[in-house]
């Protein structure tokens, strides 16, 4: 009688390794589908920075020293007094 409750619990643990095998390659393909989604959100992500963001960085710093400019103009009226750069605006 042992043999044959060796073999009916045998037949139970069969069942149950290929669910968990079939749990397990679910999980690895839900991994697999987040990491393919995760890749493509960065990709999007990155190549959306790049295409508008370095271009807008750049217009700000230009924009910025143009302000500074300007400011340093006006300090250097106040200090000497108006000079024929001054008049040319």
């Amino acid at each position: 009688m042992k043999s044959s409750e060796f073999v009916e619990s045998s037949e139970f643990v069969q069942p149950e390794s290929s669910q968990s095998a079939a749990a397990v390659a679910r999980g690895q393909e839900v991994v697999q589908k987040l990491l393919r989604s995760v890749g493509k959100a960065a990709w999007i992500a990155g190549t959306t920075f790049i295409v508008l963001g370095i271009p807008l960085l750049f217009a700000l710093e230009k924009e910025a020293a143009y302000i500074q400019m300007e400011n340093l103009e006006y300090e250097m009226e106040a200090l000497l007094g108006p000079t024929s750069s001054s008049h040319q605006h």
